[in-house]
């Protein structure tokens, strides 16, 4: 029998995460407030819930839900919640020193739907594995438990490098870069951020383009063409996706799916499902059976 010559790919290593520091998940009051701080290593802060402010080198940032920000290693910041409601947050603090961390120094940016799985998996992962105490903002050092889960930190620290690797495949696939248009200045007068504000105004309403663009007084095929060419979305899909953002905040407050078909004004309970769907890759019940950060 003849042998076979066979040839080793080699597989370059874009990025390292070599320590888990710190893993948090809190649920903040709307009066709390962290004082500045600043560390040798990275953190990542992730809104579940309403939004925080976030103080850092970007300034003072309005960290939405499905938000991230990331903090530098050595950059002071603080948080707060912006006084008008409470907020969850997710944190994950480590050590990376992959050149291509430098991608998220002072960036913030939504995660999509399709990547918080990954959040999620950390989260549960972290609670079979380490202490986590019910809130702890000045936790300094993790415990594991008596009898952690098999594996479970490298699992944690490969669901955080496959985060941190579509994330950047996301914000790099874009047509345009989306750090222009997430979380905008909220006095922000361009077309696309005005027309953002609209949307966000009749999330449980029903709103069309012939409104938007009398209120701003643009024709409809400017608006349209604009916000695509700025977001590399259509006004249409934008104000869907946030609808359905909304929805899976009503799912969580254990609202019925017919109830919040007609509360955020979906054409019928089927139109709500396949709107769902199409744009979470999930029904609602398959997104309420899934949920493991609440």
């Amino acid at each position: 029998m003849e042998d076979k010559t066979f040839y080793m790919y080699r597989v370059s290593t874009l990025l390292s995460v070599s320590k888990i520091v710190t893993i948090h998940y809190q649920r903040l009051t709307k009066n709390y407030a962290f004082p500045e701080e600043r560390h040798n290593f990275w953190e990542m802060i992730y809104c579940d819930k309403n939004s925080i402010f976030v103080t850092s080198d970007l300034g003072k940032t309005l960290l939405k839900k499905g938000e991230v920000i990331f903090l530098s290693p050595n950059e002071a910041h603080s948080v707060e919640c912006d006084k008008k409601s409470d907020a969850n947050i997710f944190i994950i603090s480590f050590v990376c020193k992959s050149k291509t961390m430098g991608y998220f120094k002072q960036k913030h940016f939504v995660v999509a739907d399709k990547l918080r799985y990954l959040l999620a998996s950390i989260m549960g992962e972290a609670k079979d594995t380490f202490k986590i105490p019910e809130f702890n903002p000045n936790l300094q050092k993790l415990e594991l438990k008596p009898d952690p889960n098999i594996g479970g930190a490298q699992i944690i620290t490969n669901n955080l490098e496959e985060l941190l690797i579509k994330l950047i495949r996301e914000e790099t696939s874009k047509p345009t870069s989306s750090e222009i248009f997430i979380s905008k200045i909220e006095n922000s007068d361009a077309i696309e951020d005005e027309i953002v504000r609209i949307l966000e105004q009749n999330v449980y309403g029903k709103i069309c383009l012939d409104v938007i663009s009398e209120e701003l007084h643009y024709g409809k095929t400017t608006l349209c063409k604009t916000f695509r060419q700025r977001t590399g979305k259509s006004i249409i899909n934008y104000y869907l996706e946030l609808k359905i953002e909304e929805s899976k905040k009503l799912i969580r407050e254990n609202n019925s799916f017919s109830e919040i078909a007609n509360l955020l004004r979906f054409d019928s309970l089927p139109h709500f499902t396949k709107t769902f769907k199409r744009i979470t890759t999930m029904t609602p019940r398959e997104y309420k059976n899934s949920i493991l950060l609440s």
